[in-house]
């Protein structure tokens, strides 16, 4: 497997990872505990997706490294959101959600 069957190996796995985070994260359950798995789930995956935006631009697009940073900022506040309430309340959902979303959005946009 050369380097670029390697990276879309992991841009389907991330993407999967995406949508099943996000179904079962909506999904109400009479399990709460499940809830906090996923959300826990989409938060990581959200900061993953940052991170790679990140680093993978040349040092020299300053603005465009500061703007993929900035996508942690919904995560953030989703997570003290429900770290506040004691459990995943809708609006911290879509706060990560959203955050994983501008992640993904920033493979194809900011480079």
């Amino acid at each position: 497997m050369n380097a670029f069957g390697a990276l879309f190996l992991l841009e389907v796995l991330i993407a999967f990872s995406f949508i099943v985070s996000g179904i079962f994260m909506f999904i109400p359950k009479s399990n709460p505990g499940s809830q906090k798995i996923f959300f826990g789930l989409a938060a990581a995956l959200a900061i993953y997706v940052t991170v790679i935006d990140a680093t993978a631009l040349p040092a020299t697009y300053v603005a465009q490294i500061v703007i993929a940073w900035l996508g942690l900022i919904p995560a953030g506040v989703g997570v003290i959101i429900a770290a506040a309430k004691g459990k995943p309340t809708t609006a911290a959902k879509l706060l990560v959600m959203a955050s994983t979303v501008y992640g993904a959005l920033g493979y194809f946009f900011l480079a």
